[in-house]
């Protein structure tokens, strides 16, 4: 019998597999060289993104970040994220606020990094976190660079913990106009009666600092077609202040449009065209 010759390619399928045994949790482990990469951003930021006249001192705000890296990592709340959110956060432009649901590239790259639209990944805090993990070893001091906890591990995990705090913040600062955009292409509909917005966003919008909210059902190229868009009679008309479930407020908040994908010169393309209703308590409804 001839020995297999260990070539590079059968020796990186064995690591990876060998990594996937040995994994704890679900998600991915803890981002590789976290410190350097949260007080990189932090400094990017402040020098070239939003300046503080004050100054901005990430060395404190990446010590207020990683407290939660001693904690279980099981067991942290968003509240542990406070002081963190207190030295990072800033004034967000009114009118510039932009929610989603399961399309954060579609809104990464539609905000034009902020100068369209400020949406959360585009704040300073939200920046600091976009697209990292973290995590505390489960039974050990060091941090976990194999896997990290998911919400279907646990409820309490850092990095959900972080996103809820976050969106909290967010959902509170923001004022005038907001706007929405939702995953029309999205099988399991375009706003998810379970899920960020839903959960921590809506209940933080201060409405007396609101004037309308604006929705935006897109729709994916390639995508097979999914019945959802502003006609349909579903869940995307609960987005109120006031009841999220019952759509009962002020009249003022209802507006929708379903946006159909275009691609002119290769690039995605879309035009809202807003129509109002009068009465929110009825389904929104937009141009198809």
């Amino acid at each position: 019998m001839t020995a297999r010759r260990l070539t590079p390619s059968l020796l990186l399928q064995l690591l990876v597999v060998a990594s996937a045994a040995g994994a704890r949790w679900r998600g991915e482990g803890t981002t590789r060289h976290l410190q350097s990469i949260i007080l990189g951003r932090c400094a990017e930021y402040d020098a070239l993104v939003n300046p503080d006249p004050r100054g901005r001192n990430c060395t404190a705000i990446w010590e207020a970040f990683k407290v939660v890296l001693v904690k279980d990592p099981c067991s942290v709340l968003p509240s542990d994220y406070d002081r963190f959110i207190d030295l990072s956060r800033h004034s967000i432009p009114r009118d510039k606020s932009l929610f989603w649901e399961n399309n954060h590239l579609l809104v990464t790259s539609y905000s034009e990094n902020g100068l369209r639209f400020l949406p959360l990944c585009s704040v300073l805090y939200g920046r600091i976190g976009d697209f990292l993990s973290w995590c505390r070893q489960e039974n050990a001091s060091g941090l976990d660079y194999q896997s990290c906890p998911t919400s279907e591990d646990c409820e309490n995990n850092a990095v959900d913990s972080f996103w809820k705090r976050a969106s909290m913040q967010y959902a509170r600062e923001s004022s005038g106009v907001i706007s929405v955009m939702l995953n029309g292409s999205e099988p399991s509909g375009a706003y998810p009666v379970k899920g960020f917005f839903a959960d921590f966003e809506i209940p933080y919008f201060q409405k007396d600092k609101i004037t309308r909210i604006e929705i935006w059902v897109m729709h994916e190229i390639g995508k097979p077609k999914v019945e959802e868009n502003c006609w349909k009679k579903r869940r995307v008309r609960n987005v109120n202040p006031d009841d999220s479930e019952t759509s009962q407020g002020h009249p003022a908040w209802s507006k929708c449009s379903h946006v159909k994908p275009q691609r002119p010169a290769g690039a995605l393309f879309f035009r809202p065209s807003m129509k109002s209703i009068a009465n929110p308590s009825e389904y929104v409804q937009g141009e198809s």
